[in-house]
């Protein structure tokens, strides 16, 4: 413990221990707060300095030969350190090095200040280090060293890192920006500062307190470091994602004081020449910008060739959020090609809806104009099919058969045209009345018989349990009824059935008609409900129709408040269910409805 002693009564190592005190809270805070390339090297660059300061303040109070010695050879362990640990930091922050994390890097890093202190600490046997003329001179209180050449092999490979670690300050100063160069300066003050203190000290014998003045130099250059880099943004990632941000931005950002004076601009600001090329406008813009906020509307900006919307966000003073105002931030949102767009837009739409009229005046006038001389030859073509007009041989009897078919599908399709045209413009007004459900499908049955006959379809009807009475129109039901049955038999095989049904559900009623087809694949009830859309039969080709029958079935059904919806099998055919809300009704309704 005599090595120990009067440590507490010497003012070197109070002052050495007032610093060791600084660089420990500095290396904890930097390491608690700040994220950095290379933190590990730094933290160990604090570490080694703090033992070379513990050993410099031991030395310098102790008075005997043996203790100083001692101390004087603890250091090498920081003194070896701190270079390498320093170059590792320097490497690593300024080039992101990958290197250095390597095991060799790594093993290096451990077993060179190892190496270099345990030749000190064995400098008793061979005197590499220290010479045998080290001693402490009459009317002195500390060692005069006497260096070996193994001092100045140990030096010699520490200033390689050091050297190093200038070469690698240089690349990077001659690559960076200009905002990072005082960063560079200052590693590259604080890797040669120490440097040039050592040197002095070997060569010159200069000292600080009698003792190496390297440990105070790199500790002041390294507290002074940890200071700028706390304050200086060169390597934040958010103050540089935050510059990149505002720069990139491909809107004109204007910041400007109380004054109305721009204070900064980003580059597509700049760009647009908006500090100074866009006269009358900024200024006026700037002069009422304290009553305006982000929610006002505020009127677009004509300002050369392009038309912008300025969006205006208040900077607040951190100080009095609730009053004060540091100033404004304006963002130019370029709507020229929104503007364009959208006037490109109002005339195609003008263009489309006046196509639109033409083309319902169109369908409407030829619609008309086909139903008159439609309905006098279906009436010429029946009253000679009748026998009235005299009795017909067999083949003319055929031909005219086929032009009353084709008449009667073609009166058909017309009107489907012109009902689909009413819907369309929201002119179809329907009846609200009670209807039974199971009467209409009875006619239907009835008066599609000929048209199954000619296919070789067989009608069938189940047995209605109960009455089903639903409220609508009447006429628009049984079109809807009359669609769906003349749909089953098109597309059913020869010899199928065509089922009929009703059922009672709850208050719901559903009408099903049933097919034997060939089936509707999934997904197709876009096609099946489009207009003007048929789903291609593939054994009985192109099925003759408008494509508009089960479009205007289910607008029709949507619009009494019921739907319809299908349930199909390939192979075996196909289900279409309408449904409508049950009406209720008492017995004395019941019977005349009936009747």
């Amino acid at each position: 413990m005599t090595c120990f002693a009067g440590a507490l009564a010497d003012p070197v190592f109070f002052v050495a221990t007032g610093i060791i005190a600084l660089a420990a809270f500095t290396m904890l805070w930097m390491l608690i707060t700040q994220k950095f390339n290379g933190k590990v090297f730094y933290a160990l660059t604090f570490i080694g300095i703090i033992w070379m300061l513990l050993s410099v303040g031991f030395e310098a109070a102790s008075s005997s030969f043996s203790c100083q010695l001692q101390w004087a050879i603890m250091a090498w362990l920081g003194n070896a350190l701190v270079p390498l640990a320093w170059c590792y930091f320097v490497v690593s922050y300024v080039d992101n090095a990958s290197w250095v994390h390597t095991r060799i890097a790594r093993a290096t890093l451990i077993a060179l200040p190892v190496g270099i202190f345990a030749l000190a600490a064995t400098n008793q046997w061979h005197n590499l280090v220290y010479t045998e003329a080290t001693v402490i001179q009459a009317g002195s209180d500390h060692i005069n060293y006497v260096h070996g050449p193994g001092f100045y092999a140990i030096v010699a490979i520490l200033y390689s890192f050091v050297l190093v670690t200038l070469v690698r300050l240089a690349k990077a100063f001659a690559r960076a920006k200009r905002a990072a160069w005082p960063l560079v300066t200052m590693l590259a003050v604080i890797t040669v500062t120490p440097l040039a203190a050592n040197a002095a000290y070997v060569g010159l014998g200069f000292t600080v307190f009698g003792l190496d003045p390297t440990a105070f130099m790199f500790t002041l250059g390294v507290l002074a470091f940890s200071w700028l880099l706390v304050t200086n943004k060169t390597m934040d990632m958010a103050s540089i994602g935050q510059s990149v941000l505002f720069n990139t931005m491909s809107e004109p950002v204007v910041l400007i004081d109380k004054q109305r004076d721009i204070v900064l601009m980003n580059t597509a600001a700049k760009s647009r020449n908006l500090d100074n090329g866009a006269g009358h406008v900024l200024h006026d813009l700037f002069a009422n910008v304290e009553h305006l906020t982000t929610s006002d509307s505020v009127a677009q900006l004509r300002i050369g060739q392009r038309d912008y919307e300025p969006r205006i966000q208040k900077i607040e003073s951190p100080l009095n959020p609730s009053e004060a105002v540091l100033g404004w931030s304006i963002t130019f949102v370029d709507i020229t090609d929104r503007i364009a767009i959208h006037t490109s837009l109002e005339d195609a739409l003008e263009k489309a809806n006046h196509a639109n009229r033409a083309k319902d005046e169109f369908v409407s006038v030829v619609s008309h104009e086909m139903r008159t001389p439609l309905t006098s030859l279906r009436g010429g073509l029946e009253l000679a099919l009748s026998g009235r007009l005299g009795e017909l041989s067999g083949p003319v009897q055929s031909l005219l058969e086929i032009a009353h078919r084709n008449g009667v599908r073609l009166s058909r399709m017309i009107d489907h045209i012109l009902l689909a045209q009413k819907m369309d413009i929201g002119a179809l007004s329907l009846e609200c009345e009670a209807v039974d459900l199971d009467r209409l499908l009875d006619e239907s049955l009835q008066e599609n018989k000929l048209f199954a006959a000619e296919r070789g379809i067989h009608l069938v009807k189940a047995q209605t349990e109960q009455p089903a009475f639903v409220s609508g129109d009447a006429f628009a039901i049984r079109q809807i009824i009359d669609n769906l049955l003349s749909n089953a038999i098109k597309f059913s095989r020869k010899d199928g059935v065509v089922e009929g049904a009703i059922h009672v559900t709850g208050r719901n009623v559903r009408l099903s008609i049933k097919d034997t087809g060939q089936g509707i694949p999934e997904g197709m009830e876009k096609q099946v409900f489009g207009r003007f859309e048929q789903v291609a039969n593939s054994e009985q080709g192109s099925t003759q129709g408008s494509g508009l029958g089960l479009h205007i079935s289910k607008q029709l059904a949507q619009q009494m408040r019921g739907d319809i919806y299908y349930e199909s099998q390939i192979g075996t055919g196909t289900t279409f269910n309408v449904e409508f809300a049950l009406l209720e009704q008492n017995a004395d309704d019941t019977e005349r409805l009936a009747g």
